[in-house]
């Protein structure tokens, strides 16, 4: 918790407040331009209406309907079951994918300033620190887009699970934190720290680090609030990292 209060005490330096910003002003320059004319072609377009998958499916849909109904007695039952089903399913994966997607965009600005935000960190309350870090930027990209593609792989194979009540949204928000604490990790850590401290600080068994970010991603389930959550990731890993160098020097 004292990462979190950190974190929080450091947005009322001008210089992490205007980037904590930043993902937010995007996000919504993004949605205007781009997020209603792509939902709005989606549903309206002939390509898409017309299409003939789509036409098959709502026959399909229809006849459905059509067959349950004729069933006496349960058939009514039977429907609004199925009903209930699938507007709760639809609804989980609205949520996942929606608050998943807004974060994903906030983390690549991030990803931008992640310099930045370490430098202004270390000169607020580091700056007898000579940090160096390891690797590079290439290497970290590709480590985070391969762990990124084994956790989309797992959240395909696993998409029965959304069937299953409460579970469903534990796993799919294991996945997704999984993810978001890896990507966070590798960019602060490959600037800030030696290859062998940060092989120390990265499993996610290290729970002074896990417990505050769990924290900050829990919160990314409010869609505008999720645009900010990146940076703040980023400040209070900065700060678990520096605090770790000085004690290994």
């Amino acid at each position: 918790m004292n990462l979190l209060w950190l974190t929080l005490q450091d947005l009322k330096e001008p210089k992490i407040l205007i980037r904590l910003f930043i993902p937010f002003v995007a996000g919504i320059i993004l949605v205007s331009l781009m997020g209603y004319g792509i939902f709005g072609f989606l549903l309206t377009s002939d390509m898409v209406t017309q299409n003939p998958i789509v036409q098959d499916i709502q026959s399909w849909e229809q006849q459905a309907e059509t067959t349950l109904q004729s069933i006496p007695l349960i058939g009514g039952l039977l429907l609004w079951l199925i009903g209930a089903v699938v507007a709760v399913v639809a609804g989980i994966l609205g949520i996942l994918i929606g608050s998943y997607l807004v974060l994903l965009f906030a983390m690549i600005i991030t990803g931008f300033m992640t310099d930045s935000l370490v430098k202004a960190v270390h000169d607020l309350h580091y700056p007898d620190i000579d940090y160096h870090g390891h690797g590079s930027t290439l290497g970290m990209i590709w480590e985070v887009v391969k762990f990124g593609g084994w956790m989309l792989l797992l959240m395909l194979l696993t998409l029965p699970m959304l069937l299953i009540p409460l579970f469903n949204v534990v796993w799919f928000w294991l996945i997704g934190f999984l993810f978001f604490r890896f990507s966070v990790i590798a960019d602060v850590g490959q600037i800030i720290l030696p290859e062998s401290l940060y092989q120390q600080i990265k499993p996610v068994t290290n729970w002074q680090l896990t417990i505050p970010q769990a924290i900050l991603y829990s919160l990314s389930v409010i869609p505008i609030l999720s645009l900010f959550i990146p940076v703040l990731a980023v400040i209070a890993t900065a700060h678990y990292c520096f605090r770790n160098y000085s004690a290994h020097p």
